[in-house]
């Protein structure tokens, strides 16, 4: 059984290939079209990408899973909007409608009603014999964290975001037979939609374009930002929020963003942007870790999953790791949008064999995108006039350079899955000098007020960080921070927060050689036991994808050196020379 899953909304658009249970291949819209968080359209690059890897073409694909947000309007039964459509098409823009809304407006809740099965066939060049399959927006969220964790019963699945089929918050309860919602389930959001003005993701986003920067982007600055205030308003923003006895979160602000925006910014009035900042991460992870204690005291769990995009927020995700009789986290690592055509396919899987037969397992890694041997890159790089140094000795060479503090980006083979850069597309730089981050920052053209994450091999975790264990599986993917042992904290201050946090990868050999070999030679070679990494993109540009633009960054002096598992790579010999006597 070959499942296509698909997700195309206003951001974040994404496709995967699963083959039965298992994932063959993920890519983010783009990474190929170049369009940071591209959405929208239905025509997605993706789609072939992610068949290609996997060798297959759409005539072999058995099933497509289907968020319901846009889809092209040609596939809807209702034809009443043939001005809008003729606009449309005249200013040469797709025509696609949202089915969502299509659904609430004609209070029918059944997509084949609605859907033209057989003309989304016809649209995606599919076989007319495809199964078509729609999955709830809170539902894939949750499922894709279900689906890569092992926990046999007590386990609470929570997703929270800045909203889809007019919910921002759910909740399911696995008790190792039934994946019960406690709340947002498939079509309760659609007959009582549940309040846009109580949705702390909307409120973080709010606030992110407040201060200046792009919602929906630049979260992760407010985060980083909040270090440096002081929570002065969270109460007042807490104070509009309100958590029911059924688990609903409610707001003085009634079902209007509009007000939510003019609310926030009444309390953000005359307040610095570093105490704006703080106070709404505060509010958040107050908010959303009472919300989940309540859930906790009717359902009880020792493990939690999270997903969604507020749970990009790495300082929340300690929070709720932290609670009380929690024994184990997962955040799955493509958290937001992104990650609904994995949690689509779970969604088909689970309605066509029955949750009890769906063969869950903890993630290994997320390199699912397309495999470009090394040999690829070197070959590029020599049509470009750069230098080539082949070596047997790659990690040490590479440790050698970190270690005089130059600048190196590891290109692997496949891509990773959701918005980390996790060892395949990662620039990495010594973590001893907590200027390095201005200086990298500089050179990619990033304003960034969080310092960067490390990399920890997984023999050297728990002697740097305090990782207890409900956060060793979220820090294989660097969603959770942890605490930085004191004494630890004057040797790699690069990726030390002002808290006293970090948000670590540990890696394991067998997942990524290379990666693993070039920190354990910097680590015998400096005795520090970790490197920075940062993604492997300049400012507003996605996660670099082909050897085409690696190279380039190369060329523009985003880094000193590539490392792929045959070379390294400089832009001519002078500067190699240059480099290495040095």
């Amino acid at each position: 059984m070959r499942i296509l899953g698909i997700h195309v909304g206003p951001h974040d658009s994404a496709a995967c290939l699963f083959k039965d249970e298992e994932m063959l291949a993920f890519c983010k819209e783009e990474r190929l079209t170049r369009i940071k968080n591209c959405g929208r359209k239905f025509k997605l690059l993706s789609i072939d990408e992610v068949l290609s890897i996997a060798g297959m073409s759409r005539m072999d694909v058995d099933a497509v899973a289907l968020s319901r947000y846009h889809l092209p309007s040609v596939c809807f039964k209702s034809k009443d909007r043939p001005l809008v459509e003729l606009s449309r098409r005249l200013r040469g823009r797709e025509t696609n409608r949202k089915l969502f809304r299509v659904m609430k407006k004609l209070e029918n809740f059944n997509e084949e009603e609605i859907v033209d099965k057989a003309a989304i066939r016809k649209f995606l060049k599919l076989r007319p014999d495809v199964d078509v399959h729609f999955a709830n927006h809170h539902f894939s969220h949750v499922l894709g964290a279900f689906h890569y964790t092992d926990w046999d019963k007590d386990a609470l699945f929570i997703s929270c975001d800045g909203g889809g089929d007019f919910a921002y918050y759910s909740a399911y309860h696995y008790d190792g037979k039934e994946l019960r919602n406690v709340l947002g389930g498939n079509l309760d959001s659609f007959r009582t939609p549940q309040n846009e003005g109580a949705s702390i993701g909307l409120a973080y986003c709010s606030t992110t374009a407040f201060l200046g920067f792009m919602p929906n982007r630049h979260e992760g600055k407010v985060t980083g930002l909040a270090a440096f205030g002081e929570p002065v308003a969270a109460d007042d923003i807490l104070a509009m929020f309100e958590i029911k006895e059924d688990f609903r979160i409610e707001s003085s602000i009634n079902y209007s963003r509009s007000d939510l925006n003019a609310s926030l910014a009444k309390i953000f009035d005359k307040h610095s942007k570093e105490d704006i900042a703080s106070s709404i991460q505060h509010a958040t992870e107050s908010l959303v870790s009472t919300w989940v204690s309540k859930l906790l005291k009717t359902h009880p769990a020792k493990y939690i999953g999270m997903s969604g995009g507020v749970f990009s927020n790495v300082l929340l995700n300690q929070k709720i790791a932290e609670l009380p009789k929690v024994e184990d986290t997962f955040v799955f690592p493509p958290m937001g949008d992104e990650g609904l055509p994995v949690g689509n396919c779970v969604s088909y899987l689970i309605e066509k064999n029955g949750l009890e037969r769906l063969n869950r397992r903890k993630m290994r890694d997320v390199y699912l995108g397309r495999p470009y041997p090394p040999s690829s890159l070197i070959e590029t790089a020599e049509s470009k006039g750069l230098f080539v140094r082949k070596t047997a000795n790659i990690a040490e060479d590479a440790a050698s350079l970190l270690k005089q503090h130059y600048i190196g980006a590891l290109f692997a083979e496949r891509m990773e899955m959701g918005p980390r850069a996790l060892g395949a597309r990662s620039i990495l730089a010594n973590p001893s000098d907590r200027e390095i981050n201005d200086s990298i920052n500089k050179r990619l053209g990033r304003t960034e007020f969080m310092p960067f994450a490390p990399y920890v091999l997984d023999i050297d975790a728990e002697r740097i960080f305090d990782v207890p264990k409900h956060s060793v599986y979220p820090s294989r993917f660097m969603t959770i921070t942890v605490n930085v042992k004191e004494e630890h904290r004057s040797v790699i201050p690069a990726v030390v927060h002002i808290d006293g946090t970090a948000r670590p990868q540990i890696v394991y050999r067998g997942d990524n050689p290379i990666y693993y070999d070039i920190l354990e030679a910097f680590k015998e070679a400096t005795g520090i036991p970790c490197l920075v990494n940062t993604s492997f993109n300049a400012h507003e540009e996605p996660i670099i994808n082909t050897p085409a633009e690696a190279v380039n960054a190369l060329i523009h002096d985003r880094v000193d050196f590539l490392i792929c598992d045959d070379a390294l790579i400089f832009k001519t010999p002078e500067v190699a020379a240059k480099i290495s006597a040095s």
